[in-house]
């Protein structure tokens, strides 16, 4: 019986007895990379030793690493000895890998010959459960860049194994198979769209979506280990038609099986306006033009999206009516872009658009100091159309999963348009909307998030205490995370839902989480500034809620309600009146401009608001109201309490 070597997860060697075998771990590295080159170069090739030095001391100083590498051979040559046994032949100016002297995982993981597909994907994932060479402790530059390249081939042999095998699964013990490969792929590639519908219809089919929920929120790099799941045989025939329907790039026509082909849909159109804002002189606003120039001439090499050209950005820029020019032309995204001067330092700010819902996908500050954008102008531009490629590409990606249905998505605009109107009325019909784009297509996210949302309004407008309510938003929002869990508003409408749960670290996890999965996301930012508010950390939240009105600075009524209560926590009465007063909408916030009112003294303006709120809410009662909204620290509800006492409630 040979010797064996194991390198996924510890490299070791095994001796025929099964027992480890001491061994000089370059040397087990050694072998590992040789046998890799003799794949690719042919068996028995040598290679030369000043090369095999460098890769396992990555040192330019060639005298020194030599003199390592001759201690290490003769280490290796006095072990191999003792073993009776050469896994490594050496010259005196090469080496080479003794391939019959032992056996090992690497053969395994190489051989094609001899398994079904389902036999060779068993062995496989049996093989990949670890990671190649996870144990390793000491390694140099070169040594890591290769162990990874060796690990991107291993998850690219086996997603091409899964897919071989998935059509030829039958029995409950081949579908197991089927979903332990898929968790392996997805631990190290959580955004493949197919991999993750995979676990996903797997969950579903057996109405554990909560399970679906906690696997998604896991670390990208520990979800194996997340839950313990089972495909069934039925979920399985849904996961064969997503690996054949998989969507092809949009650049090629797709062969159809009656001899036609797919013509391929538009590409998502995008302008970019030039700057607009301060009133800088000189050769500021020419340059920002011509930088914005360089950005489209850079964006039109691409075949991903259509660039608007910059004589017609202009018109569009400076037309009364912008939106109805983005409308005609049937522009997707809009790159709007401004001049700005703080404390005397000019810089260019540019937000990325999504015109259907006007969304912020992106933003940016770019400092504009004269020597600056002189000598940095096209490395500025190629870094804006580098991020918008990058934007515009994944958020077409998330669309490309609903936008098939023009029918869910027609329904899913005309909620969110409904549901920026802080309204009972608003807000019902808003729901209605999404829940008709649902009856057109049943796992789309934004739809699921918008329908949380009406919800969480509703409770928020009724002041009513309903747990029915947060317990709808909180299944919705989960639903949402499920059916995408890239998506950032799901988990924004989840930390809302556990917010007015009362389960106020809940709320901030899964806040933070929507702010890393969209760093831009201004609705998500306002969401965690409101979290934080009733976290009593308002100071927090204040930083919170001016970050989103600069990504958004005609900011919609909830963020200015936000500002207004972050700023009457910390006393700053006058502050969040201001705040009210620009509010498109003051009726929402009539309770909080009372408790201003009346903390600044003012009793006849807190009484008008009072009755305001009366007129409303005929049965409102402050103690029941303060005792369903959450608030961490005690002092807080004290405060309002004393605030909305004052003003007459």
């Amino acid at each position: 019986m040979k010797l064996r070597l194991e390198s996924f997860g510890e490299l070791r060697l095994i001796d025929p007895a099964g027992r480890p075998a001491a061994f000089p771990e370059k040397g087990l590295l050694a072998i590992c990379y040789l046998r890799d080159r003799d794949l690719r170069d042919g068996a028995g090739s040598e290679y030369p030793r000043s090369a095999l030095a460098r890769f396992l001391w990555d040192s330019h100083d060639n005298s020194d690493i030599m003199a390592n590498l001759r201690k290490t051979i003769s280490r290796i040559q006095k072990r191999q000895t003792e073993l009776g046994a050469e896994l490594l032949a050496f010259t005196a100016t090469g080496v080479r890998v003794r391939s019959d002297a032992f056996s090992g995982d690497l053969f395994e993981l190489a051989d094609p010959e001899g398994d079904d597909a389902l036999g060779r994907l068993r062995r496989l994932v049996a093989i990949l459960r670890q990671d190649f060479l996870a144990g390793l402790a000491d390694q140099s530059a070169t040594t890591r860049q290769w162990i990874a390249g060796q690990r991107d081939r291993h998850m690219a042999v086996l997603v091409d194994a899964l897919k071989t095998a998935l059509p030829t699964a039958r029995s409950r013990e081949d579908v197991s198979l089927i979903k332990e490969a898929a968790l392996r792929i997805f631990r190290e590639a959580p955004d493949d769209e197919n991999i993750r519908r995979i676990l996903l219809e797997a969950y579903e089919s057996e109405g554990q979506l909560e399970k679906a929920r906690r696997l998604f929120e896991t670390s990208r790099h520990q979800l194996e280990s997340a839950v313990d799941i089972g495909l069934d045989v039925q979920a399985l025939g849904e996961v064969r038609k997503i690996f054949a329907g998989s969507r092809p790039p949009q650049s090629a026509a797709v062969p159809l099986i009656d001899g036609g082909v797919r013509v391929p849909g538009p590409l998502p159109r995008l302008v970019l306006l030039p700057p607009s804002g301060t009133d800088a002189m000189g050769a500021l606003p020419m340059l920002s033009e011509a930088l914005i120039e360089d950005v489209t001439i850079g964006l039109c090499a691409l075949n991903t999206v259509s660039v608007v050209a910059p004589h017609t950005a202009a018109r569009i820029a400076h037309n009364a009516d912008k939106a109805q020019l983005i409308l005609r032309h049937s522009i997707s995204y809009v790159l709007d872009t401004r001049l700005t001067n703080r404390a005397g330092s000019p810089a260019l700010f540019v937000q990325l658009i999504y015109a259907g819902s006007d969304e912020v996908i992106w933003a940016e500050r770019f400092s504009l100091e004269k020597y600056e954008l002189i000598s940095h102008r096209r490395d500025i531009a190629r870094q804006i159309a580098k991020e918008l490629a990058g934007q515009v590409r994944r958020h077409e990606t998330m669309r490309d999963a609903f936008e098939g249905n023009s029918a869910a998505y027609h329904s899913y605009l005309l909620g969110l348009r409904d549901i920026k109107r802080l309204a009972l009325p608003d807000v019902r019909r808003s729901r209605k909307a999404f829940r008709e784009a649902l009856q057109h297509s049943a796992h789309f996210a934004p739809a699921l998030s918008g329908l949380s949302r009406t919800f969480l309004v509703e409770w928020l407008l009724t002041a009513r205490g309903d747990s029915e309510l947060l317990g709808l938003a909180e299944d919705y929002a989960n639903r949402a995370i499920v059916a995408d869990p890239s998506f950032a508003a799901g988990f924004r409408e989840l930390g809302v839902a556990k917010l007015y749960l009362g389960e106020l670290d809940e709320s901030v996890v899964a806040l933070k989480l929507a702010e890393e999965l969209s760093p831009h996301y201004a609705d998500g930012i306002a969401s965690y500034a409101d979290t934080l508010v009733h976290a009593s950390r308002p100071a927090d939240a204040l930083a919170k809620i001016e970050r989103a009105i600069s990504l958004n600075p005609l900011s919609p009524t909830d963020y200015l309600w936000t500002a207004a209560g972050a700023n009457f926590a910390l006393g700053h009465y006058a502050e969040a009146l201001e705040q009210i007063s620009i509010m498109d909408d003051r009726t929402p916030a009539d309770r909080l401009s009372a408790a201003c009112w009346a903390m600044l003294g003012d009793m006849k303006n807190a009484r008008i608001y009072m009755r305001k709120v009366r007129e409303i809410y005929p049965d409102f009662d402050v103690d029941k109201w303060l005792s369903v909204v959450p608030f961490k620290e005690q002092w807080q509800k004290e405060q309002y309490r004393e605030a909305l006492r004052r003003a007459g409630f």
